[in-house]
This record gives C-alpha cells, sequence and structure tokens, in this order.
C-alpha cells in the first residue's frame, strides 16, 4: 500500500511541476520550452538571414516601376549585406537567368548567344510552362522508321469499352511560337504593364501592417509596428534603386533585328520575335548583356547605407522578448509572397516585352517544321538548322530543291557584301564571276 501512495505522490509533483511555469527564474525543461514557445524571441534573428536569394529573385522579378512592392520578409538582413560585394565589384544587382541553355539566334545574321538575361530566360521559361500543358494529351513519340508498325499496332487494338476513346493530339516533334513587336503597347518597351502579382505586393504590405497594429492596440506593445514599418520601408527603398531598371532591359529601345528564342537541339519549342525599325527592344543586345553600364554612384553609396540599416534593424529585432509571434506572422507573409513573386509564371507584357501573337506553327518532323517556318518567315527556318540540326540535315526531292533556294538566299551576297568564308582561294576576275561561284557554293 505504501510504495502505491508513494508512486501516487511523485506522479502528483511531475504534474503540478507541469503546471507550475517558472518563466522569470527558469531552471526546468518544461520552463524553457513554456518560455521559447510563448515569445519565440531568439530564432527572429536567425530567419532573417535565410533565403536571400528568393529577395532577390523576387526584387528582380518586378523590378521596372518607380517604386518596386517586394514586402518585408525573412531574408531581407541577408540579401542586404550580399549585396555590399555587388557594389564593391561589378555593381550588378538583377540575378542571372535560371533558365539553363537560352539560345539567341539572329534570323539574318545566324549568330547564336547563349544569354544569362533574366527577361529573355523568363520569357522563354512562362511560354514553355503554358506549351507543357497544351502537350499534356499528346500522342506517344514514334522513333523515325517505325511509323508503320506504330499504324498497325494501333489498327490492332479492340475499341475501348463503351465507345473508342479519346484520340490524343499528334506528336509534336517541335512547335514555333512566332510573335512580333507591338508598336502601340499599353506601356513604353522596357516598362512592365501592372498584373496581379505586382498588386499582390502592396496587399501584403498592408495586412503585414495590419497585424502589427494588433498589439499595440491590446497590449500597448508598438514594437511590432516599428519592425513591421521600418523594415517595409528599407525593402521599398533597396527595391526601388534606378540600377535594377537599368540592368533589366539593357538594351536600346529603338528597335532590333528578328530573333528566335530556344533551348536547342532536343528542344520542343522555338519563339520567333520579328523585330520592327525605331520601335521595342533589341534583343541582340539584350542577350549579350554588352549594355549592362556599372553601379552608379548613387548604388554605390546607398547599397552600404542599407546594409548598415540593416544590421541595426537585425540588433533591434533580437532585444524583443515579447509577442514576438505577430513579427513571426508578418515575416511569413512576406515570405509566401516573395516566393510568389520570384517564381510565379507571367505574361511578356509583365516582363516589359510587349510583344503581338502572329501564329503557331507545328509539325511531328522538325525538317518539316522548319522548312514550314522558311517559307512564311525567310531566313528564320534556316537560320534555326544548325541550331537544331547540329550534325547537319540531310533532304532529297523537292526538300532539296527548296534548301538549295534557300541557302542560297542566306549564304549569297546581298546589301551588306559577301561573305568572307565563302570567298575561294583563287579569287575570281570579276565580280559577277565572284557571285557565281557563291551561289553554286550555297
Amino acid at each position: 500500500m505504501a510504495p502505491r501512495m508513494a508512486e501516487q505522490a511523485s506522479a502528483m509533483r511531475q504534474f503540478l511541476e507541469l503546471r507550475s511555469i517558472n518563466t522569470t527564474d527558469r531552471q526546468t525543461i518544461q520552463d524553457y520550452l513554456f518560455v521559447q514557445w510563448h515569445n519565440p524571441g531568439d530564432i527572429l534573428s536567425l530567419l532573417l538571414i535565410l533565403g536571400p536569394e528568393i529577395v532577390k529573385t523576387a526584387v528582380g522579378q518586378l523590378a521596372g516601376r518607380i517604386v518596386v512592392p517586394v514586402a518585408f520578409s525573412f531574408g531581407w538582413v541577408a540579401y542586404a549585406v550580399s549585396a555590399l560585394l555587388s557594389s564593391i565589384g561589378d555593381g550588378r544587382l538583377m540575378p542571372d537567368t535560371d533558365m539553363a541553355n537560352t539560345l539567341v539566334i539572329g534570323a539574318a545574321s545566324g549568330h547564336v548567344r547563349t544569354t544569362k538575361s533574366w527577361i529573355l530566360g523568363r520569357l522563354l521559361r512562362d511560354l514553355n510552362d503554358k506549351l507543357d500543358d497544351e502537350m499534356a494529351d499528346e500522342a506517344a513519340h514514334i522513333p523515325p522508321g517505325e511509323e508503320a508498325e506504330a499504324e498497325q499496332a494501333a489498327a490492332a487494338k479492340p475499341p475501348g469499352i463503351m465507345g473508342a476513346s479519346k484520340k490524343a493530339k499528334t506528336w509534336e516533334a517541335l512547335r514555333v511560337s512566332v510573335y512580333e513587336v507591338d508598336e502601340h503597347p499599353p506601356c513604353p518597351h522596357g516598362v512592365p504593364v501592372l498584373d496581379p502579382i505586382w498588386f499582390t505586393g502592396w496587399v501584403v504590405i498592408l495586412v503585414q501592417l495590419g497585424i502589427s497594429i494588433v498589439p499595440w492596440i491590446i497590449h500597448a506593445d508598438w514594437s511590432a509596428f516599428l519592425i513591421t514599418a521600418s523594415g517595409n520601408t528599407l525593402a521599398l527603398i533597396e527595391g526601388s534603386l534606378p540600377q535594377w531598371r537599368e540592368e533589366k532591359w539593357a538594351c536600346t529601345k529603338t528597335g532590333g533585328a528578328t530573333v528566335t528564342l530556344t533551348q536547342g537541339n532536343g528542344s520542343r519549342h522555338a519563339i520567333v520575335i520579328k523585330g520592327k525599325k525605331g520601335v521595342g527592344l533589341d534583343l541582340e543586345i539584350l542577350a549579350q548583356g554588352t549594355r549592362t553600364s556599372h553601379a552608379s554612384i548613387v548604388t554605390r553609396i546607398a547599397i552600404p547605407g542599407l546594409a548598415l540599416l540593416w544590421t541595426l534593424f537585425l540588433i533591434t529585432v533580437s532585444g524583443i522578448k515579447q509577442n514576438t509571434w505577430y513579427i513571426l506572422a508578418i515575416g511569413l507573409i512576406g515570405s509566401v509572397q516573395n516566393i510568389l513573386a520570384a517564381g510565379v509564371a507571367r505574361s511578356p507584357g509583365a516582363l516589359g516585352v510587349h510583344l503581338t501573337f502572329i501564329e503557331t506553327i507545328r509539325a511531328d518532323k522538325v525538317a518539316k517544321l522548319l522548312r514550314e517556318l522558311e517559307e512564311k518567315h525567310p531566313f528564320v527556318g534556316s537560320s534555326l538548322l544548325s541550331v537544331f540540326f547540329p550534325g547537319g540535315l540531310r533532304v532529297k526531292d523537292d526538300d532539296l530543291v527548296f534548301w538549295q533556294k534557300a541557302m542560297s538566299d542566306r549564304l549569297g551576297p546581298n546589301k551588306y557584301g559577301t561573305r568572307i568564308d565563302l570567298i575561294p582561294p583563287t579569287a575570281p576576275h570579276s565580280a559577277s564571276d565572284l557571285r557565281s561561284v557563291v551561289e553554286n557554293h550555297g
């Protein structure tokens, strides 16, 4: 009997220890856990230095207007400090494209450039995602030379139960979306249209401020409002530096040549953008990034100053011990907005590239598509031959006649002169002889 009563007394003491939490003089594990979960203060300073790449990507995605609404979130302090390296070095703020092997091919010149431009990479990525959705229910790919066997196998299949099943879409080896520069855009070229993602930033900032007022009203604690207001102010200032806009559209805005965006051989999508003189962005210059200027004096002064302010901000947050759940919620909401802004697909106009859709060209054979593309848009199809057929394309019959004429037009002399790599070692005696040699070579 006595041992049983002793066990009950011990269990009662443990229960009372759980119920009696000492928040001022913490001695037990229960005390520490309760205090941490009641006001998790130390974790705030840790969260503020996580995720700087998300912040950088979100600002790069939304930059373009005078004010960039990227909300205060976890990661701003780390980003501000890491931006110091850029201010001392090349001064670049924009991230490189996250679309690997983005190629920009000039239709007339045939030059192929691998670009790091954020704009061109995101333009290709977002339109590719749309294409993937449309190709979701297409038929399976049939390897070359096995078409007859595939047709026999399909004919031998019994009809589906309750009627024939829905016929799948024809396999597309390649699809080309053709656009042209918009002569009358809603905004100037290089200035993005305002889409829901842009407005979401302002909505989130207002929600954060609303949450920060709650502890001020209930507990007379205005620290959350101070942190939210100052954090968003610093974020708006740093995200709105003019350097972002200058880098994002680092090219002339008086028109450019026709170009094709694709990921090359193996890719199933290409985007043709037909340029116009005097209108639009010069995408070839944007692709190379040769017009990206060094950071201005404003950027070189602002970045270190903002890094210092963010460091002071971190020190201030580390000292807050009460009502910290509000600040955690505010930072979490801001992080969600940053992630959405950084990753969501946007229209070409929201990227500052204002285009008008012309047509879509599709085919089950790449060679067939390139011929149709060349027929409708001269020099575009022939400029992609070396990209999609790096080992060379073999043709016969009427295809041979067509491509002989197309390559003669491309490689033959034009208003700029004659390609010197086609001049034979022994020069002809006259210009007419030279023209004849080059045309026969093509």
